[in-house]
């Protein structure tokens, strides 16, 4: 059959782990699969690059267009990054009939539908396992492996970076900017980590499982996304003390009743003994849970050249196997459309059990106000912790609910906060099951 040419464009971390895995896999496909694949073109501005890659006899450059107006591309990996440049080269290599396949979760994430859209309308597709998981299959598990499922909760732990951060308070006893400072010291941070401990990264790949698990759309900007930043070894130190770990939490929920979804990420309490805690370092992991399959659990690296690179290289297989049967669009993305967008409930109508951290002055009936505030939202106690005073910074006073409901919640922290003898604003971790 005739051969499959692949141009790649972006040689960076992902991109060099891309090209060392072709350099030896490339024959064995060949031989094993059938499928004549070739990387023919790689393009990348910093062209010192290639000098340090097994780039075999393809064509080097510095200039992307190269590969998009060469008419026997049929798949162009896209590993360059960012929501501009990369959006216009997808679309391009779309409009022009060519496969695409892409490690890039803001860009699926935030212009999905568009970019799906137009892959439809050319008769090719666009694959993304790399943008969600690193080397874990979660894309092709989810649209695949459990299509016989619904599956109604996914529960995930998807940014290596956050991790290690939580994993080594945890540990060590460190705060919260020693910890990030190491990170980006050992290359597990970026240096403006913003996107990563802000929660945004595990946004785009928690909004990216949403629309594959609901069936629709489910747009990035309906996430409600909070960071790690307010986690203070405090908090971490308590959350040990009443058998938690915290965790930062990718939470995908499909409830039995208006259609719409639960979509969220934020730090959150996980028991000691759920499987979810022992994911330590940068290590990532989703748990899904479905009618048939009951749970399963997909771990491993989330990140890296090696492992990622692994993902691409599973979407050229699967691109190669489709053009080969004639069937470029084997599994449709026609339910990632605007026009099937998925209702996600508010957060105001979340119930959950909360840890609250007050930090409140030394005097008589402080408790007793706060408790009474909360009631008066129905909220009730399930455990109180009040640790000794602290002349400078207040008393501490954990307290565990019941389940309530967020905007309750937030009605009695607003009358609680402006209490004279509390000092700072409240802290507030969601505790998941």
């Amino acid at each position: 059959m005739k051969e499959i040419r692949i141009g790649l464009i972006g040689a960076g971390t992902v991109g060099g782990g891309v090209v060392k895995i072709l350099a030896n896999r490339t024959e064995s496909i060949r031989r094993d699969l059938g499928l004549p694949i070739r990387l023919a073109r790689i393009a990348d501005k910093a062209t010192e690059r290639f000098t340090t890659l097994p780039v075999g006899d393809a064509i080097c450059t510095g200039d992307a267009n190269d590969i998009l107006n060469d008419p026997d591309i049929d798949i162009v990996i896209e590993l360059v990054g960012g929501t501009t440049f990369a959006k216009k080269l997808v679309l391009d290599a779309l409009s022009k009939g060519k496969h695409v396949i892409t490690a890039n979760k803001a860009l699926i994430a935030e212009f999905g539908s568009e970019l799906f859209a137009c892959a439809d309308a050319h008769g090719v597709s666009l694959h993304f396992e790399a943008a969600v998981g690193g080397g874990m299959p979660v894309i092709k598990t989810i649209r695949e492996a459990l299509v016989g499922n619904n599956l109604f909760s996914v529960k995930t732990i998807i940014n290596g970076t956050c991790n290690y951060i939580l994993s080594k308070m945890s540990a060590q006893g460190l705060p919260f900017d020693t910890v990030l400072a190491e990170a980006q010291k050992n290359g597990y941070a970026e240096a403006n980590p913003a996107l990563d401990i802000g929660g945004g990264d595990s946004g785009h790949k928690v909004a990216i499982m949403a629309s594959l698990v609901s069936g629709g759309y489910v747009p990035f900007s309906s996430v409600a996304i909070e960071g790690i930043t307010s986690i203070s070894q405090d908090d971490i130190a308590y959350a040990r003390e009443l058998g938690y770990t915290i965790k930062l939490l990718g939470v995908i929920k499909k409830p039995d009743d208006d259609g719409a979804i639960d979509v969220r990420v934020h730090p959150a309490m996980l028991p000691k003994n759920h499987i979810l805690a022992s994911v330590s370092d940068v290590f990532n992991a989703v748990l899904l849970e479905g009618d048939a399959v009951g749970q399963i659990l997909l771990y491993g690296k989330g990140a890296g050249d090696m492992p990622t690179g692994s993902a691409v290289m599973s979407d050229i297989v699967d691109v190669a196997r489709n053009i080969a049967a004639e069937t470029p669009i084997r599994i449709s993305t026609a339910h990632y459309n605007a026009d099937r967008k998925v209702p996600v409930h508010a957060m105001d109508d979340l119930v959950s059990r909360y840890y609250l951290r007050f930090t409140v002055q030394d005097s008589p009936g402080v408790l007793a106000s706060i408790t009474s505030h909360l009631s008066s939202q129905s909220i009730s106690i399930a455990s109180v912790i009040q640790k000794e005073e602290h002349p400078e910074t207040g008393v501490p006073v954990i307290l565990l609910t019941h389940r309530a409901i967020e905007k309750n919640l937030r009605t009695a922290l607003a009358a609680i906060e402006a209490m004279p003898s509390v000092m700072a604003p409240t802290q507030v971790i969601r505790i998941e099951s």
